[in-house]
């Protein structure tokens, strides 16, 4: 049966390639703590994949992947995932929070003042909803996952200097 994307799987594999590749990453701007790689997906989109580490093993993971625009504006789909052994910290809501912050702070580099971000959370996953509500809007829609045909919830907030943030 089809599932939510999960974004587990791309942790453990961003956590095998950080542990035996050692990529160069960069710290972030804002917070020195949060560490960003980059890298291009299908169809050539980039991945920005921000992270947090204790001794090379990655502590919490958020993936940020360029969308179709929305209302005319930039958007991008987020997702998260945390180790077990690390759940239940807080760290994915400080990861989301300091991940968007870094990001907006880049992307203004290159003119770009406001952009939307999406998160499909599984209409059974309330940690996710927790933190989707806390970090891009606390009025989701509910929607069909359209991968999987399950139930979820849509979170779209809008990020810049005219947006009303969470």
């Amino acid at each position: 049966m089809p599932q939510i994307t999960d974004p587990m799987p791309a942790l453990e594999s961003f956590q095998k390639f950080f542990r035996e590749e050692k990529p160069a990453v960069q710290p972030g701007t804002l917070d020195p703590e949060v560490f960003l790689f980059v890298d291009r997906v299908e169809e050539g989109k980039k991945r920005f994949a921000y992270f947090r580490h204790k001794r090379r093993t990655v502590t919490a993971f958020v993936m940020l992947v360029p969308a179709d625009p929305y209302e005319g504006e930039h958007c991008v789909q987020l997702g998260w995932a945390v180790p077990p052994e690390y759940r239940g910290q807080g760290r994915a809501k400080e990861l989301v929070a300091a991940a968007l912050a870094e990001f907006k702070n880049g992307i203004a580099r290159s003119g770009i003042t406001t952009f939307y971000v999406e998160a499909i959370v599984g209409a059974d996953n309330e940690p996710s909803q927790h933190v989707a509500a806390a970090t891009i809007s606390n009025s989701p829609s509910k929607v069909t996952d359209k991968a999987s045909g399950l139930p979820a919830l849509q979170y779209l907030g809008k990020i810049g200097t005219d947006a009303d943030e969470p």
